[in-house]
C-alpha cells in the first residue's frame, strides 16, 4: 500500500470519529465519550501527516506539538467550570490565528501566484482566522474584564465605522485575488489582514456580557470556516471535514441560544453593520458568564 493511500485511508476514518465524536458530545453523559473518540481520531491524523513525504525537517513540528500540549493541558486542568466560555473564546482565537498563519505562508510559498480561485480562498482563510483571532481574544479578555470593559462599546456612526471596515475587506481581497504575482498583492495581504482584525473587534465590542456566550458560538464557526478554507489551500481533505463540522455545529448552537434567549440571529450576524432595537434579557434565563446554573 502506497504511503499516500494510507493517509487518506486514516483521514477519512478519523473524519468518522470527528462526526461519532460530535454526536456524543451532544449529551452530559456521552460528551466524555465522545471528546476520547474525537481525540484518537485527532492523534492518528497528526501522525499519518508527519509521515507525508513533503515533509523535511521535524524539529519545529515537535517543538510546537510540546508546547501546545502543555498549555492546552495546564489551561484544561486549570480553568474552572465556571470559567469555560473564556477558555473556549481564548482557544477559538489560537485556533484562527493558525489558519491566518497558514494562509500567510501559502502566499509566501508560491510566488509564481495561485490565480484567481486561489487568491480567494487564501483570502477567506486569512480574514476569516484574522477575525476569529482578534475577536475571541476581545471576548475572552471582556468576560473576565481584563484588558477591556466589560459593559458593552457603542458609539454614533458605530455600523457606518464596522460597514466601511467589511468594504475595504471585499476590495482589498478582490484586488488580491485578481493578481496574487503583482507588487501590490503584498500590500492588499496586508490591508485586507489588517481590516479583518479591526472586523472582529467591531463584531464583540457592542454586545452585552450577558450575550458573550453566544458570539463566542458565532466565532467558534467563524473558526471552521477558516480551517475549511486552509483545507482546500493545503488540498488536505481531513481539514475541509473538520473546518465545516466546526462551522455547521457552531452556527446550529448559534441559532439555538438565539432562541433560547429571544434574540434574532441577525443581532449577532449583523448587528455591527444594522441598527437593532435593544430587547432587555431576562437574567434567570441568561446568567453571565462566570456564574453557575442549578
Amino acid at each position: 500500500m502506497e504511503l499516500s493511500t494510507l493517509i487518506h485511508i486514516v483521514y477519512l476514518l478519523s473524519a468518522v470519529t470527528f462526526i461519532l465524536g460530535f454526536k456524543l458530545m451532544g449529551h452530559p453523559e456521552s460528551a466524555k465519550s465522545g471528546l476520547l473518540i474525537s481525540g484518537v481520531g485527532m492523534v492518528a491524523a497528526v501522525i499519518v501527516t508527519l509521515m507525508d513525504v513533503h515533509i523535511e525537517r521535524y524539529e519545529y513540528v515537535l517543538i510546537g506539538i510540546v508546547v501546545g500540549a502543555a498549555i492546552g493541558l495546564r489551561m484544561g486542568k486549570k480553568t474552572p467550570e465556571s470559567k469555560m466560555p473564556q477558555m473556549v473564546g481564548l482557544l477559538n482565537g489560537f485556533g484562527g490565528l493558525a489558519s491566518f498563519l497558514v494562509a500567510w505562508a501559502e502566499f509566501h510559498a508560491h510566488p509564481e501566484g495561485q490565480g484567481v480561485t486561489g487568491g480567494l480562498v487564501l483570502w477567506l482563510a486569512a480574514v476569516f482566522g484574522s477575525l476569529t483571532f482578534s475577536g475571541s481574544v476581545v471576548a475572552w479578555a471582556r468576560m473576565e474584564e481584563k484588558f477591556f470593559s466589560s459593559k458593552a462599546i457603542t458609539y454614533s456612526g458605530q455600523q457606518l465605522v464596522s460597514s466601511a471596515i467589511l468594504l475595504g475587506i471585499l476590495v482589498s481581497g478582490l484586488l488580491f485575488a485578481a493578481d496574487t504575482v503583482a507588487p501590490e498583492a503584498y500590500r492588499c495581504f496586508a490591508v485586507f489582514a489588517v481590516l479583518a482584525l479591526l472586523l472582529g473587534i467591531a463584531l464583540v465590542v457592542h454586545i452585552s456580557l450577558a450575550e458573550m456566550p453566544v458570539m463566542v458560538c458565532l466565532l467558534n464557526s467563524y473558526s471552521g470556516i477558516a480551517v475549511c478554507a486552509t483545507g482546500f489551500l493545503l488540498q488536505n481533505p481531513l481539514l475541509i471535514v473538520a473546518g465545516a463540522l466546526v462551522a455547521s455545529s457552531g452556527i446550529s448552537l448559534t441559532l439555538n441560544m438565539c432562541k433560547d434567549l429571544g434574540r434574532r440571529a441577525s443581532y449577532f450576524f449583523l448587528g455591527a453593520f444594522v441598527v437593532h432595537p435593544h430587547t432587555t434579557i431576562s437574567p434567570q434565563n441568561n446568567p453571565a458568564p462566570g456564574n453557575k446554573t442549578s
